[in-house]
């Protein structure tokens, strides 16, 4: 049964305490943690993961089990570690304000029970209630912070998944052993003979690591026989088994790694033909392939931080994704550009728009024209695909009615004799005569075509949309903006080194996305008291130097920090 948390409690532990202790409570994190992050936990919101039923045992307190595993990942600590800080560390209690308890209301089967109600809800409905709740709190920390949201920058970063990479040989033998398994345990009957030498010992290393570089296709081609004899088999005995996830799996590597030949026989997939989707490893089937920069096999997060522009540093991460790895960043821009105006995670100003500051990844000419339309700035520091020729006239040295869609002059300020646009191939078209062109000072860099009467020059919208886009690049102001992104692509570097995203103990998407969401909050956290601390310091170094009075700076400290 689902109840809100009474922290109206009194705690004889904190009665009991000197003074001075007191005091050094109040001004450690775990007040401001209390103040700011735990109070602001929305317990309505995971109601529907509990019974109706008042019968039944009321639950554990969703705001304390939520903070303590946002202390979890901004401390990084083990479950167990986790557990002994609540129990023997007066900050946890009174962060979590669980010092009225006489016994702590938090064991590790709680946290591990309470993770498995958030997959089997995200599972179930596609909701993400911690996503929500993390949002939510990113809010509150850029209102505390006073982060106008006006301007946002974009990152996105490979996450590694904790299964290993396997070679094909591997892949095949794990999943083939894996349904021998099942098969063995509840129809041992129907265990094909050829396949029984997978239940002996040392069969895997006599299969897979004494298996000579030459011998190495043969031996695919053996094990993927015995994939196919043991689907035929799992076919025979009906839904009892096809249901299960190791005969999906099975299903699934024989289609992503075989195709029949012509006499209808399955045969190994060249490499080069093999889907960047395939099944990377049994024990994490969402987990997909992808080389950029370096191989990656798992996931891939995307980072949307809201920041102040005075003070860079000064910002919070508003949303974030994970997806499988090949989503690229463009769809990430989409998402994102939606989730903005559909749910207003972000206010977009309605005088200047939303700046949003990407890399190339996510930016095209049309997901540029269709945010604007909804008064958001894509702001791209770079654009993907050819350079243009230095050496050659831009396309926006000629001039474009906008109205008519014409061209009406070119560099040299010549009107062409004959002008047009085609709305089917969105192509601009102009004739220039031979006088026009003869003495023309751009001749040698001009992109017109010399035909026998007359000159001419094509050139789509979007050729000339893209080189727009790169003049406004070379502006102060444009220049000025871009460089703002840099604090962002540090992001996956304190995520990898300080949250270890890449070393998460879970495997599924669902699961990984649960652990990421924590570390983006404690992240969030970290941001909060590292500037609540910065600006106590600072406002205590002003009091010291007596240019504002005491009493207006106490206030404002209070005010600040509590």
């Amino acid at each position: 049964m689902f109840c809100k948390n009474n922290v109206n409690g009194k705690s004889t532990l904190l009665d009991n305490m000197p003074e001075y202790l007191k005091a050094i409570l109040k001004k450690s994190w775990a007040n401001i943690f209390q103040e700011r992050i735990f109070i602001n936990i929305n317990e309505e919101r995971f109601s529907v993961l509990y019974s109706n039923d008042h019968a039944s045992r009321p639950n554990t307190p969703i705001n304390v089990l939520i903070g303590l595993l946002i202390l979890k990942e901004t401390f990084q600590l083990t479950d167990e570690e986790l557990i002994g800080s609540l129990h023997f560390d007066i900050r946890f209690q009174y962060a979590l304000r669980t010092m009225k308890y006489e016994k702590q209301p938090v064991s590790i089967n709680t946290l591990t029970n309470f993770r498995k109600r958030l997959y089997e809800y995200e599972k179930s409905t596609g909701i993400d209630l911690i996503k929500e709740e993390v949002e939510a709190q990113a809010q509150i920390i850029g209102e505390i912070l006073e982060i106008e949201n006006v301007k946002i920058r974009m990152d996105s970063l490979m996450v590694s998944s904790s299964c290993g990479k396997l070679s094909r040989i591997e892949l095949v033998y794990s999943v083939n052993v894996r349904f021998i398994k099942i098969l063995s345990e509840v129809y041992s009957e129907n265990v094909p003979e050829t396949c029984k030498e997978y239940l002996t010992k040392g069969y895997k290393n006599e299969t897979i690591y004494r298996t000579r570089d030459k011998d190495a296709q043969t031996k695919l081609e053996f094990l993927l026989s015995h994939s196919e004899t043991l689907y035929n088999a799992g076919l025979k005995i009906g839904e009892t088994i096809t249901h299960t996830q190791e005969f999906i799996l099975l299903e699934r590597m024989l289609k992503d790694q075989t195709v029949q030949n012509d006499k209808g026989e399955l045969c190994p997939k060249l490499g080069k033909d093999i889907l960047s989707t395939s099944l990377q490893n049994p024990t994490d089937p969402d987990a997909t392939y992808r080389k950029k920069y370096v191989e990656n096999v798992g996931y891939v997060g995307n980072l949307v931080e809201c920041f102040d522009w005075e003070n860079s540093s000064n910002s919070v991460i508003s949303t974030y994704d994970l997806q499988a790895n090949i989503y690229s960043d463009a769809k990430f821009a989409d998402d994102v550009i939606e989730k903005i105006v559909s749910e207003n995670i972000i206010n977009i100003p309605s005088a200047d728009g939303l700046d949003v500051i990407i890399d190339g990844g996510f930016f095209s000419q049309e997901r540029g024209e269709k945010a604007s339309e909804f008064g958001i700035n894509l702001i791209p520091s770079e654009l993907v695909g050819r350079k243009s020729d230095e050496k050659m006239l831009r396309y926006t040295e000629f001039v474009i009615d906008e109205e008519k869609h014409i061209i009406v002059n070119c560099a040299n300020l010549e009107t062409p004799v004959e002008t047009s646009y085609n709305e089917i191939t969105n192509v601009y078209f102009a004739r220039y005569s031979k006088e026009q062109c003869e003495n023309c000072p751009y001749s040698s860099s001009c992109p017109t075509k010399k035909q026998k009467k007359s000159n001419v020059v094509t050139f789509t919208e979007k050729k000339y949309m893209i080189d727009l886009q790169r003049d406004k690049m070379k502006t102060d102001e444009y220049i000025e903006l871009t460089n703002k992104r840099a604090a962002v692509e540090g992001l996956p570097s304190v995520l990898r080194r300080r949250y270890k995203v890449d070393r998460m103990p879970v495997r599924g998407l669902i699961r990984s996305k649960l652990w990421f969401a924590f570390k983006i909050a404690a992240y969030n956290v970290k941001k909060l008291l590292k500037c609540l601390e910065l600006s106590k310091v600072f406002l205590h170094f002003i009091l010291k130097l007596g240019s504002i009075p005491r009493e207006i700076c106490e206030i404002y400290i209070n005010i600040k920090i509590n």
